[in-house]
């Protein structure tokens, strides 16, 4: 058959049949017909496209027509020539084979034969012709992408390996998938970026270079909603532009890095050539989990990083003994994790029902000068006090009731249960993230129990105190039971032994009244261990006798009583101003040794009694609390025996005084009556 022969022939003798012609050269396919000789009897205008051959080169042409024409390698012809004779000589029905053409624009096709006998009995064979280019790259791509994603898996899941080092291999992976150079992770901050990680050789995208925000590709990145790729970037650009103008990159792809809700950086990647061809969706695909990958390696070492800050705060914090400790620690370690330098804290005072500073950064008290206290009100502090809840502030700068002269423009307040509330804040408006709100959760937690367990150690602190005190003057007040009874027990056990010996009646009144008076003291101290005294009994007594005989009951034969002149009489409850004497006598002779000098007399103006001694003399302490007589029997360490000196005092409705001296102790005692 003639090759020109099918434009002036027949269908038929085409080796179409001319009911399918119209079908054949209408379908999206190529088809063609070859004779058992090998031969091409037929092809489709689709045939046509994809050899670049015209019809009538082809027909009556053999497929090695397209080897010549350089469409397609001599191993080529050698595979479809085989297919050929297979599909001849043996009983194979059908054959697939898939070529990639030699053409600059290399297209892949797919090639299907089959075994076909006509009417008349000739053997044909029919082949169908399909650019199968896109499907091809596609699948391709996929391998390439579930490759990389294998890689990437492999190296995130590394624990063995730090970040850096993870993120130099994955940016390595990334190049050699994008077949690109260069590779870097930024950090963008205050309008600059600057290179954290890198792998490539342009000098500008090095680790810790960094350049304006506004001249680099990845603005663009950042300005946008996703991710941007550019194949062309000085055609997108613009030559001038000031990014293209420093970099010189031809092509460039980069995606945000986000930690948590906020901006870190980007991961991009770039080459100083334009691109061939526009990046897929599977490679913007693979970019884009790229970004999310740092940014969730970021999240979970700033967390780490926090985690480890909070353990460091709970050690210090195992160490404080005062609230004042608590809120210092909290405060510095605090505004370290948080990386927010302006800290302070307010504690709540109960008493004024205000919230009072009690611990505070360096900067804060730059910027903030003089912190202030807040009464209660409509204040943000006491909104987060009040509800208990984590409040933060990206702009507070139109809210008003924060505090006089704010420089802080955002801020983030944290009530630590009913103790108080941490304030920290930046000057730059800044949004707090999931992990910044549960690091403050967790930090409350901690200030909260610590705050708790140094309030009750200090309680309980103070209670032991208390109890210590209380048994001491317990110990105290059994010494002086013990020597305020022993006294008239002494003289009663005497008088009655000298009444056995002289059976003077005398001595048995003498024995009767030192019971009496012990009886009578008995009533007394019981009603001062119980707070409840007894109102005194006033009888007119001879003060020279209350003195000799409250100075027979001192058990010190050494000691010497001097008494200047007579002493009168005074209006006065008997046991309770021996009582009174006993426990001054009692009191010179503890202080004094037992050779101690005690002198009684009476006052210049008549108006009381004296009492003085040669010992080494009172504390001012303990003198300014006999003269305020009311703190010994609750702080002071005087003792039961001064004590009970004032309760008689006080009965009586007298002042006591404790007048500075020289040498030893000197008591004055006013009684405001005539002592004859």
């Amino acid at each position: 058959m003639e090759a020109n022969s099918h434009k002036e022939g027949s269908g038929d003798e085409m080796g179409v049949d001319a009911r399918y012609q119209s079908i054949i050269e209408a379908v999206q396919d190529g088809i063609f017909i070859i004779s058992p000789n090998g031969n091409i009897t037929y092809a489709n205008d689709v045939v046509e496209k994809f050899t670049g051959l015209e019809r009538n080169e082809l027909i009556g042409a053999t497929f090695e027509t397209l080897v010549e024409s350089e469409l397609l390698r001599p191993e080529e012809y050698d595979r479809f020539c085989t297919s050929i004779s297979d599909l001849d000589e043996r009983e194979i029905q059908q054959k697939h084979l898939t070529f990639e053409t030699e053409h600059e624009d290399s297209r892949v096709i797919d090639v299907r034969l089959s075994k076909h006998t006509r009417n008349d009995g000739t053997k044909e064979i029919v082949g169908v012709v399909r650019d199968v280019t896109e499907r091809e790259r596609r699948v391709e791509d996929a391998e390439k992408k579930q490759e990389a994603l294998a890689n990437l898996y492999e190296i995130g899941a590394d624990a063995s390996l730090t970040f850096e080092q993870k993120a130099e291999r994955i940016l390595a992976i990334g190049c050699d998938y994008l077949d690109l150079p260069y590779g870097f992770l930024t950090r963008v901050e205050k309008d600059v970026q600057q290179v954290v990680h890198a792998v490539g050789d342009h000098e500008l995208l090095q680790p810790d270079e960094s350049a304006p925000l506004e001249k680099s590709y990845c603005r663009k990145t950042v300005e946008s909603d996703g991710l941007v790729g550019m194949k062309d970037a000085k055609k997108e650009l613009g030559e001038n532009d000031q990014a293209y103008e420093l970099f010189e990159l031809g092509c460039y792809i980069g995606t945000k890095v986000l930690v948590g809700e906020n901006l870190y950086g980007t991961f991009c990647f770039a080459a100083p050539h334009n691109r061939e061809r526009e990046f897929t969706s599977g490679e913007r695909e693979v970019i884009k989990l790229l970004g999310q990958w740092a940014g969730y390696e970021l999240e979970r070492l700033r967390f780490e990083e926090r985690m480890r800050g909070l353990h460091r705060i709970s050690q210090r914090l195992l160490s404080a003994e005062t609230t004042e400790e608590v809120a210092d620690i909290t405060v510095e370690l605090g505004s370290d994790i948080l990386k927010l330098p302006v800290t302070a804290y307010w504690e709540y005072d109960p008493s004024s029902d205000a919230l009072c500073p009690l611990a505070e950064t360096e900067e804060a008290a730059q910027i903030i000068e003089e912190t202030p206290a807040f009464e209660r009100g409509d204040t943000l502090l006491w909104e987060s006090f009040d509800t208990g809840e984590i409040r933060s502030y990206e702009d507070v700068t139109e809210r008003q009731g924060v505090y006089p002269g704010t420089g802080p423009r955002s801020e983030v307040y944290v009530p630590c249960g009913n103790h108080g509330v941490m304030m920290s804040a930046a000057t730059e408006a800044r949004a707090f993230d999931k992990i910044d709100i549960e690091t403050l959760g967790l930090l409350k937690d901690i200030a909260t129990e610590a705050m708790t367990a140094v309030k009750r150690e200090q309680r309980l602190s103070e209670r032991g105190e208390l109890l210590q005190r209380q048994n001491e003057r317990l110990e105290e007040f059994a010494d002086v039971v013990a020597h305020d009874l022993r006294n008239p027990l002494t003289g009663a056990v005497g008088s009655l032994e000298i009444a056995r010996e002289t059976n003077d009646p005398h001595f048995f009144d003498r024995a009767e009244q030192s019971l009496e008076r012990m009886d009578g003291l008995i009533d007394e101290l019981l009603g001062i261990a119980r707070g409840d005294r007894q109102k005194v009994s006033l009888r007119t007594l001879s003060l020279n006798s209350i003195v000799e005989e409250a100075w027979s009951y001192t058990d010190a034969q050494d000691a010497t009583l001097s008494v200047d002149g007579p002493l009168g009489e005074i209006r006065a409850d008997e046991t309770r101003l021996l009582q009174l004497f006993g426990n001054l006598f009692r009191n010179s002779v503890e202080h004094g040794g037992d050779d101690v000098t005690v002198e009684v007399g009476l006052l210049d103006d008549q108006e009381g009694f004296y009492l003085a001694d040669d010992g080494p003399g009172l504390e001012d302490g303990t003198r300014t609390a006999i003269e305020e007589s009311g703190d010994l029997d609750r702080e002071s360490s005087t003792g039961i025996g001064l004590m009970s000196i004032t309760d008689v005092v006080e009965e009586h409705g007298w002042d006591i005084s404790v007048p500075d001296t020289e040498i030893g102790a000197r008591f004055e005692v006013r009684t405001d009556q005539e002592s004859g």
